[in-house]
């Protein structure tokens, strides 16, 4: 997801409770390909670290050859996998004929399959069940047909954006047709997810092999996690969820520093700032600041509060309980 899922935040969802699979956000095959003082560079979003692999690098853009070349180094990168983008419906990147675009150039997505597989990583696609209409018939054989590894199959088509619930019954028709055409590939189902037990339950009602999870994180961090651990972000207390977030905002410093803008930060706080007393505003608070520091302070003057208030009702401070063991 767009300056979402860089290599801190996969970290974090790692320590609550860890997928299978990782993936990074979506990457131009020409920022794969850039090149900083004649030699190749490294995008922010390629950079990652060994405790998140296996790890699959998701690209997109619409030229066969660049797709050849970046999969190659993709390969010698280190990366698990490439995942080719088709299914974004941000209006002017499809108009373009990029990612959902493709769902109307079935040739050319053929030929970008057919070159990613060149870098010589498993190589899957994730898109949505059409452009204007569900086309899940069509577009989705024409895929399963390219010998790909893995097909995740977002059930909303192109034009629908985000603005309709995900339809269901479209995913699993595309893994009935993974059957009936005999191939071997992995049928992944993505949208509106937000819990555990969703995956296994959507996994048995459609016959899917997985379900790949975006934005359910942010309602869950531990979305992932088993045990007693699983379900149990969205009730805890403000100390516990300030204790990741403190957690996140150290990790996201000592990563990027000044290399990264602090701003983007403020794309995670309305994860951790929601179902506790005061968590509005709190939240605008730190909307207010604009460094590392600044958050800190802010921080810890909320938790001394609550821990005061704690202190004189008798108990024992809440700010002493840490999510992150």
């Amino acid at each position: 997801m767009e300056d979402v899922t860089d290599t801190v935040f996969r970290r974090i969802v790692g320590l609550c409770g860890r997928p299978d699979l990782f993936f990074t956000e979506f990457i131009h095959t020409d920022v794969v390909l850039a090149k900083r003082r004649g030699r190749p560079g490294v995008t922010p979003r390629l950079v990652y670290s060994p405790q998140e692999l296996p790890l699959v690098a998701q690209i997109w853009g619409n030229d066969p050859s660049a797709y050849a070349r970046a999969a190659k180094r993709l390969a010698s990168m280190g990366f698990s996998g490439v995942d080719i983008n088709m299914g974004c419906p941000v209006r002017k990147i499809r108009k373009k004929g990029a990612c959902a675009g493709l769902i109307r150039r079935p040739a050319l997505a053929a030929e970008l399959i057919a070159a990613a597989k060149e870098g010589g990583l498993p190589v899957s696609v994730k898109t949505r069940t059409g452009y204007d209409r569900h086309d899940t018939e069509r577009w989705v054989a024409h895929l399963l047909l390219q010998g790909i590894d893995a097909l995740t199959v977002h059930g909303r088509y192109a034009e629908q954006e985000s603005d309709e619930p995900a339809n269901w019954n479209e995913i699993g028709r595309a893994a009935a047709i993974a059957r009936e055409l005999g191939v071997e590939t992995a049928v992944v189902g993505n949208g509106d997810v937000t819990s555990r037990a969703e995956i296994a339950e959507r996994c048995r009602a459609y016959g899917l092999d997985g379900v790949m999870v975006g934005r359910g994180v942010f309602v869950d961090p531990y979305l992932f996690a088993a045990g007693e651990r699983a379900g149990t972000f969205p009730r805890a207390d403000a100390a516990q969820k300030l204790d990741l977030l403190q957690a996140h905002l150290r990790l996201y410093r000592d990563v990027w520093g000044a290399t990264r803008n602090y701003e983007i930060l403020k794309k995670f706080y309305k994860i951790y700032l929601t179902g506790f007393p005061a968590a509005e505003s709190l939240r605008a608070r730190l909307n207010a600041t604009h460094d590392y520091e600044a958050a800190e302070a802010v921080i810890a003057d909320f938790l001394r509060g609550i821990g005061e208030c704690d202190v004189a009702a008798g108990g024992a401070s809440r700010a002493e309980t840490k999510v992150l063991r």
